[in-house]
């Protein structure tokens, strides 16, 4: 099994993550909310939920902030927080 592709992959994705995480330099107070928000809840790894696909929000957490959404992902990180997912 050549896993050079699978590799290709992971590495273009990651490269992509990154890219979205350089945007948000320089952004506005309701981004470092959002991701102050997501750092209590998940510690280091808060940025990286961000990122990542969410199933109940059926897109990335910061595909919805950077929509204008914010209060969406707040409100779903309380949700997290407190054992309420749905």
């Amino acid at each position: 099994m050549n896993i050079d592709p699978l590799l290709d992959k992971a590495i273009a994705r990651l490269e992509g993550q990154i890219e979205q995480l350089r945007s948000l330099k320089g952004a506005g107070p309701e981004i470092a909310t959002v991701i102050g928000r997501a750092q209590e809840v998940y510690g280091e790894e808060g940025l990286l939920w961000l990122l990542e696909y969410n199933q109940v929000l059926q897109t990335t957490p910061l595909d919805l902030v950077l929509q204008g959404n914010a209060e969406r992902v707040l409100t779903q990180l309380g949700r997290i927080e407190h054992g309420t997912y749905a």
